[in-house]
């Protein structure tokens, strides 16, 4: 028996048409409430709209403070130490760790500095305690 493809599609949609009712009924409101009284309504969605834009708006307000003091801080630290250590020499200024000192050189400064700092071996993990025996 061949069926053509539209009298197939047909008898799917007669099958799923005719699916038995759920078993656990759609569920209802309690008594005496209706669905006016458990929604916010335009007030609540009002009121989540204005908190998102607030949001939004301090986000930004603090997005833009914080480049404007990444972009002051040098200026304002190079004004600290000309206020506090202007007389000092420049080499005696600068001061400070270069940042592409060599690892090997802050490691043994820092073995020095610190005995037995990073001496121990790596301990090896352990299995975690299932509390099982």
């Amino acid at each position: 028996m061949s069926l053509s493809p539209l009298a197939l599609s047909a008898a799917l949609a007669a099958a799923v048409s005719a699916a038995p009712a759920p078993a656990v009924p759609e569920p209802t409101l309690k008594p005496g409430l209706s669905e006016a009284d458990i929604t916010p309504g335009i007030e609540g969605f009002l009121f989540t709209a204005l908190m998102v834009a607030m949001t939004i708006l301090v986000i930004r307000l603090m997005v833009r403070s914080v480049r404007r003091v990444q972009q002051r801080s040098p200026e304002a630290e190079a004004m600290l130490v000309e206020r506090h250590q202007g007389h000092l020499p420049e080499e005696v200024r600068a001061g400070g760790e270069q940042l592409d000192g060599d690892a090997e050189d802050r490691l043994t400064r820092l073995q020095r500095t610190y005995p037995g700092y990073l001496q121990d071996p790596t301990p090896e993990p352990e299995a975690p305690d299932t509390g099982r025996d």
